[in-house]
């Protein structure tokens, strides 16, 4: 009955309690999206030789890995779906946008083969200012991945420079400099499609970009959005480097296991991994399919923002979009029973997620739950 209500008041908060202004860099793209099943996507893997897909499907988990520009062609040969931008930044400010928030989003591309993908009032970056999403009117090559959602969860190929080098780019640099004195939030990400041979001098431009805005904004709160990392290296560095320099830092029930990987430091659970992390960012939140904790300083009174994540992301699962603040209501599902809280303790503030039944789609959920946590009062 608790968390019912719980739920409810999330629901009803989300029309007045959302922040005005967002920003989200780094990582967008343009997704093709192949929805299928276990059978078909098995099928896809042998045809393919996708190795990876084949272990996903057969694991029920999702993957995200670098493939050839050979392979990535016969990829873009396949039957996909839906067209529709991609990247934890693109997902996040179009959903932002959804729930009446002023969208900031940075892409290392900007032309309307990208832009026609954004909502139209998304803020995106020219050579003099930001304009919306609808203004743009310039051609130009977009980064692509393939997605196959194949129902229990997804995975995406990606051939993508601008991303895997993390090109920021110079207008949306010079331009924010500017604009970040309207910014209320700051949703970074990305990272773990770094691949170049040195990524510590790209992670340092972006602590470098944080200090600035702080500097213009005392009252900007930066988030660290992590994902499935392909290179150590690059998540130890993420997290000596950038993660000091940020209010939050969320990440799942694998990539909290690969932070400990990365710390040198023995798994032992949940919560003492949280312990570990919350001694390099004030505030840590996990959030997977059954429940959302947060501990540090985001802890106290949090309950309503972590439903609220969990709404975004039910809604997302179930209608493949983002809601308008009132759609929230609408939702039927129930809280999932879980007695893991106890694992946590004191300090920590434990929310459990909503049920979503078979017939939810795995895409975008945990930049739903983001967009839900940081981006509301």
């Amino acid at each position: 009955m608790r968390n019912g209500k719980l739920y409810s008041e999330a629901a009803a908060s989300a029309s007045g309690k959302m922040v005005e202004s967002a920003l989200f860099a780094f990582n967008s793209n343009v997704d093709l999206v192949l929805k299928t099943d276990e059978k078909q996507a098995l099928a896809l893997a042998d045809k393919l030789n996708l190795s990876t897909l084949e272990e996903c499907v057969k694991k029920g988990e999702g993957k995200e890995e670098s493939v050839s520009t050979g392979k990535m062609a016969l990829l873009m040969k396949e039957r996909y779906d839906e067209m529709r931008i991609g990247g934890q930044a693109g997902n996040m400010a179009n959903l932002a946008a959804d729930m009446g928030i002023r969208s900031y989003i940075h892409s290392s591309v900007v032309c309307k083969n990208l832009t026609k993908h954004l909502r139209p009032a998304v803020m995106v970056s020219s050579p003099f200012c930001f304009q919306t999403a609808d203004a743009i009117m310039s051609e130009g090559e977009v980064p692509v991945h393939f997605v196959v959602d194949f129902g229990k969860d997804r995975y995406i190929a990606v051939n993508d420079i601008y991303n895997t080098h993390m090109l920021i780019n110079r207008n949306f640099k010079r331009c924010m400099e500017k604009e970040i004195k309207l910014v209320e939030r700051a949703v970074i990400s990305g990272f773990h499609l770094l691949d170049i041979p040195e990524p510590k001098g790209r992670i340092e431009e972006v602590k470098v970009l944080l200090k600035r805005w702080k500097n213009s904004n005392s009252k900007l709160k930066v988030h660290l959005e992590l994902a499935d990392f392909k290179r150590n290296d690059v998540l130890k560095s993420v997290l000596e480097i950038l993660a000091p320099s940020c209010d939050s830092i969320g990440f799942n029930e694998v990539e909290i296991k690969q932070i400990m990987e990365s710390l040198e430091t023995k798994w032992r659970g949940e919560a003492d991994a949280m312990q570990e992390i919350l001694a390099i960012c004030p505030s840590a939140v996990l959030h997977n399919k059954k429940y959302a904790v947060v501990g540090g300083e985001d802890a106290n009174g949090a309950e309503e923002r972590l439903a609220l994540g969990h709404l975004l992301a039910a809604f997302r699962a179930k209608n493949g979009r983002g809601p308008k603040p009132e759609e929230l209501k609408e939702i039927k599902a129930q809280p999932i029973e879980t007695d893991e809280s106890k694992k946590f303790g004191k300090g920590f503030c434990f929310v459990p997620a909503l049920s979503l039944g078979e017939d939810a789609s795995s895409l975008g959920l945990g930049d739903s739950f983001s967009v839900g946590y940081f981006c509301s009062r």
